[in-house]
């Protein structure tokens, strides 16, 4: 079930967070960055997401428990609506729950207020190509070598006018 997130769900979703980056990143970003990680300091982050207007967080839950999330900002201050988080765990990967919150989020979008989504991810995240499928196109780099050796950020961009997408 996918459904926007409440405050109680704080914890499970900064226990996705942490799990998710480890799951993903071991062995492509440095070590002391996974190893500095923690749900706490997640957790903080969450509390204070979750009740802002601007953002809406959706959560994958299945059987109680939060297996993914994907946290969408509608700035208020411009046309681009971000998607600053989007997390699953490995297990529920290719079931199509990526694609359906993707969509929930963009039918939130009202094209009048933002012309455009956009996320960054990191360039040797396998998951990028996802983003791909689901028609972003690469609109920039910017170097993220903090994290690593030969790591980049890549900004995806959907256009939400007719002659965008």
């Amino acid at each position: 079930m996918i459904r926007i997130a409440v405050e109680s769900d704080a914890q499970q979703i900064a226990e996705v967070h942490v799990r998710s980056w480890k799951e993903t990143y071991t062995g492509i970003v440095k070590q002391d960055v996974l190893d500095d990680l923690s749900v706490a300091k997640r957790l903080a982050l969450w509390q204070q997401i979750i009740p802002h207007r601007d953002h809406q967080l959706f959560v994958y839950e299945k059987n109680g428990k939060i297996l993914g999330f994907l946290d969408g900002y509608l700035n208020p201050d411009n046309d681009v609506a971000e998607i600053r988080a989007f997390y699953l765990l490995k297990s529920i990967q290719g079931e199509g729950i990526g694609r359906a919150m993707f969509e929930k989020f963009q039918q939130l979008i009202r094209p009048e207020h933002h012309r455009k989504i956009r996320l960054e991810v990191i360039n040797k995240n396998p998951s990028r190509y996802f983003y791909e499928k689901m028609g972003g196109k690469a609109v920039g780099e910017e170097d993220a070598s903090d994290l690593g050796e030969g790591i980049t950020e890549i900004f995806y961009q959907w256009g939400m006018d007719k002659d965008q997408k």
